[in-house]
């Protein structure tokens, strides 16, 4: 009798167990076993990223067009510098011999001009009177034409030599901060193939532009005059602002990847930015406040095929591979396309569809889990 009973017990916790069994296989899934997301509101900034040198508007590269021993630099790294300062001086020993040599032969062309001159009127009175031919006539002429032409190609060779002579003292020909410097007092410079730069002047550095590189994924954002802000290493806690004020046209390409150059210019007023520092930019493309907001990590989830079995697709005959969260149901898991507004990174708008306080799935992990 005793055996009897052991039997019907175990046949009950067997019986117990088996409708438990079948009621959890009859949902298939509960809700502990995903990561779920309520949605929220908040707001939602579509920025474009991209970094980019500082470097002032306008420099100007100063040099010397004549070869030369540097005699004085008058300027060094930082200076103000006015336009028309004198910034550094050549020895000129053998720039005023050069002049001297050249108005010497000025001179000589001057007095050989004057010569034929002279023969010339008097074999134009000759032939007047018929005492000589034509030709000889003709012939003085031509010497006098020639005597003429001397005396212009002496007279540009003297102004050349007096131009480089006025080279010798290396003028600046902006108002600006002088940024780099390249000689120093007894160095010889040679413009003999290339004019050399000595020195490198900055217009206004209370002025500041940044070359940033923008994909062509996204260059179609971007448009002149929009708000920038960027931050640099030297001041991580300060953000500055600037704005967009050129597209280049012309690409580069960089590892496969067409990049365009976007010009933004910085006031750079308190003089805390640096020629070449490197400058993190966000470039504002638009911006919404308090919109419902789904996470894109929730839109990266995809349902393996343990939860396919359990979709409800009723109502969407082809599920999308993109753009579709997925909510539990009672039963069934549902998928949700929503229409979709601004987004980012981090956030896509919904439009409609979705709710604020709805859950959504962003997980999932595995049968029986427990969400820590």
């Amino acid at each position: 009798m005793k055996k009897k009973w052991m039997i019907a017990g175990l046949f009950i916790v067997l019986a117990g167990g088996g409708y438990v069994a079948l009621q959890r296989m009859g949902t298939g899934f509960s809700s502990s076993d995903f990561e779920l997301i309520q949605l929220e509101r908040g707001n939602i900034v579509q920025e474009v990223t991209a970094s980019g040198k500082i470097q002032p508007i306008n420099t100007v590269s100063v040099g010397t067009q004549v070869s030369g021993i540097i005699e004085s630099v008058l300027v060094d790294y930082n200076d103000e510098v006015k336009k028309d300062q004198l910034l550094a001086k050549l020895d000129t020993k053998v720039l005023i011999e050069n002049k001297k040599d050249a108005e010497a032969r000025l001179q000589l062309a001057k007095v050989k001009q004057k010569i034929q001159e002279l023969n010339y009127n008097r074999f134009e009175q000759l032939f007047k009177d018929k005492l000589i031919a034509k030709a000889s006539l003709e012939e003085a002429e031509i010497l006098l034409e020639t005597a003429k032409a001397d005396v212009l190609s002496a007279q540009a060779e003297y102004n050349k030599a007096e131009q480089n002579y006025e080279y010798a003292s290396i003028i600046s020909p902006v108002s600006g901060t002088v940024i780099s410097k390249e000689v120093e007092e007894g160095q010889t410079v040679a413009a003999s193939y290339q004019t050399p730069t000595l020195f490198t002047i900055a217009e206004d550095l209370s002025k500041m532009q940044i070359e940033a590189s923008i994909a062509e994924a996204d260059i179609g954002l971007i448009k002149s005059k929009m708000p920038v802000t960027f931050t640099v290493d030297a001041y991580p806690n300060d953000v500055f602002n600037g704005t967009v004020e050129q597209i280049r046209l012309s690409p580069t390409e960089e590892q496969n990847v067409v990049m365009y150059t976007v010009v933004i210019e910085v006031d750079n007023s308190s003089r805390k930015l640096l020629p070449g520092m490197t400058a993190f930019v966000n470039i504002k493309i638009d911006e919404v406040k308090d919109v419902v907001r789904v996470p894109t990590t929730a839109l990266q989830y995809k349902p393996n095929a343990v939860v396919r079995q359990f979709i409800d697709q009723k109502n969407i005959s082809v599920l999308p591979t993109e753009g579709v969260v997925y909510q539990i149901k009672g039963s069934k898991i549902v998928p949700i396309i929503f229409k979709r507004g601004l987004s980012n990174t981090s956030y896509v708008e919904v439009l409609s569809g979705l709710n604020e306080g709805d859950q959504i799935i962003a997980e999932y992990l595995g049968k029986g889990a427990r969400r820590k």
